[in-house]
């Protein structure tokens, strides 16, 4: 095949060509410090770049609704202590009611304090949280206990997956903790006391003391609970945080461009480039002078 003074140009020129595009593009890789910001730029990179950036949105996700979680949860274990407290004042209430010296009118007044021991435990009863209620199961919506303390949540759980396929309970159990269902109906317990107290009923105060201690331990049981929920919470957002970290640090090194490597590339090829120009410039003296 014969090579023809064109050919030798065109070829002089598309080598300076490629030169200058390679020079542009370390140049850009350099400023910005990105390797791969496009699919052309290395197409299994990309792809690569493409499904860690997804992933790292999933934990990220999963992070934000296990802190959210965790939060409500260490409410909940704050409100369960301050009921127990609450159940541990009325107990002592009955142990003074119990006492034989005590007037009908003495404990009629101490079932008042009892009467506003039991509202400020159907306040804590109902508090909420981030996500709603927290005491109500699955119906975060509305108090899980009405003005009578009748409860009218459930006892479902809420779970939250924390890695594929994993699940971690999200909620703490106001039914456990203040209904029949963890043993005693903590609310019934109190009026009890309250209306032996009014009624001077002196055989039922006394067994209001038994009843009310284990009304606290199933309150006190209950905050333990919550308290360990959110604890494996805490660590599930740890262990996330860990990977959060490593999955950052693939995708900066699949996509940045290490400043080292970039430089001497860079300037491997300016001194391409300067070369590409030097030949250019020979081929197009010696094309003109034959011309001349």
């Amino acid at each position: 095949m014969r090579i023809t003074e064109a050919m030798t140009l065109n070829t002089v020129l598309e080598s300076e060509s490629g030169a200058a595009q390679r020079m542009a593009t370390l140049s850009a890789q350099a400023g910005s410090g990105v390797r791969v910001a496009e699919p052309s730029d290395d197409p299994a990179a990309y792809a690569s770049i493409v499904q860690q950036d997804a992933q790292i949105g999933i934990v990220q996700a999963r992070q934000s609704a296990a802190k959210v979680s965790g939060d409500d949860l260490n409410l909940a274990e704050s409100t369960l202590d301050q009921a127990s407290t609450l159940v541990q004042q009325a107990q002592a209430i009955a142990v003074e009611g119990a006492n034989g010296t005590q007037s009908a009118t003495s404990r009629a007044a101490l079932g008042k304090q009892v009467d506003g021991l039991r509202s400020q435990l159907l306040a804590l009863a109902n508090a909420r949280g981030s996500s709603g209620y927290l005491f109500g199961g699955t119906e975060t919506t509305s108090p899980p206990f009405d003005a009578s303390a009748t409860f009218v949540g459930n006892d479902n759980q809420r779970q939250i997956e924390v890695a594929d396929g994993v699940f971690a309970v999200s909620n703490a159990s106001g039914a456990q903790a203040f209904t029949a269902a963890g043993g005693r109906d903590v609310f019934a317990d109190l009026q009890t006391l309250s209306t032996a107290l009014s009624t001077n009923n002196e055989s039922v105060i006394q067994s209001s003391v038994d009843d009310l201690g284990t009304s606290f331990n199933q309150v006190l049981s209950a905050r333990v609970d919550a308290g360990e929920r959110a604890g494996r919470l805490q660590s599930a957002s740890d262990v996330m945080t860990g990977a959060l970290s490593q999955l950052q640090t693939s995708l900066s090194n699949t996509a940045s461009a290490d400043p080292a490597t970039t430089f001497s590339n860079l300037q491997a090829a300016q001194l391409a480039y300067q070369q590409a120009v030097q030949v250019n410039q020979n081929v197009l003296s010696s094309a003109f002078a034959k011309n001349s």
